[in-house]
């Protein structure tokens, strides 16, 4: 037998290589494969062509899911922007109560006065340090101001009771609205984290999938069509190339999706 050069020596090994990787996985690989493509055994007569159309099914399929998770994400973020509106709300009001009647006690009883209810400084705008500031406003004004003369004894005292049961009333709507939003927000995160793992399982799928139809378009002499759907680096990293323009969705269809940090 004639010797044969080196090089089609090496094709030899590269070609026997993959040949005996086939051969010796051939039933775990076929019905790993058969389950992947077809859910289970491949409809007959099975043709090229189905075959071909089963592998981008494969994408298609992962995609179809994070898509669904994507739609999902952005419905819990619409319902925490409505939630956090809500509590907002509910933190300006108290606020207000607050100052309003800081200044009231200001006018009516001095400095002192305002300083014993625990309301000089800022007014807290941080939900969960406005309510511990309002729980002790209102703890001390049950003890009452009776130590401060009132500057015009003349005027009508404040009701601090009513004052009191207003801030009160107050704190139990935010409580109630933040215990609203960090439900939302964990479903939210819940939500995100399902259609992280469904985006690594198109990651993981697009690459093998890109490289066989490619390979199957540069198989039957279709080069043009090859390089059409070439994994490229930017697809791989999820950014399309020009050609995928035709596909991409209207401006009105997408959404740059915010990164809230909640306080």
């Amino acid at each position: 037998m004639s010797k044969i050069t080196k090089m089609v020596a090496n094709k030899r090994s590269i070609t026997e290589t993959i040949d005996s990787s086939v051969e010796v996985n051939l039933e775990v690989l076929g019905a790993k494969l058969e389950y992947l493509l077809f859910k289970g055994p491949p409809p007959q007569p099975l043709t090229m062509a189905l075959v071909a159309k089963a592998i981008s099914g494969v994408l298609i399929e992962s995609y179809e899911g994070v898509e669904v998770l994507d739609r999902e994400v952005a419905t819990e973020v619409g319902q925490d922007r409505v939630k956090r509106a809500t509590r907002d709300g509910y933190v300006g009001r108290l606020r207000q109560r607050l100052i309003s009647l800081r200044g009231n006690i200001e006018a009516d009883f001095g400095s002192a006065a305002v300083a014993h209810l625990g309301m000089a400084g800022e007014t807290p705008s941080n939900p969960d340090q406005l309510i511990t500031h309002s729980r002790n406003v209102v703890e001390q004004m049950a003890a009452g101001l009776s130590d401060f003369p009132p500057t015009l004894p003349d005027l009508e005292p404040l009701d601090l009771a009513a004052r009191a049961e207003g801030i009160t009333r107050d704190v139990a709507h935010l409580e109630r609205a933040i215990a609203a939003l960090n439900k939302d927000l964990r479903e939210t995160q819940d939500a995100q984290n399902k259609r992280n793992l469904a985006t690594e399982r198109w990651n993981k799928h697009y690459s093998p999938v890109a490289s066989i139809v490619e390979n199957l378009f540069r198989l039957a002499e279709m080069p043009a069509h090859a390089e059409r759907v070439r994994p490229t680096n930017r697809r791989r990293a999820g950014l399309p190339e020009p050609v995928d323009a035709e596909n991409a969705l209207g401006v009105d269809q997408v959404y740059e999706e915010e990164v809230v940090l909640d306080v």
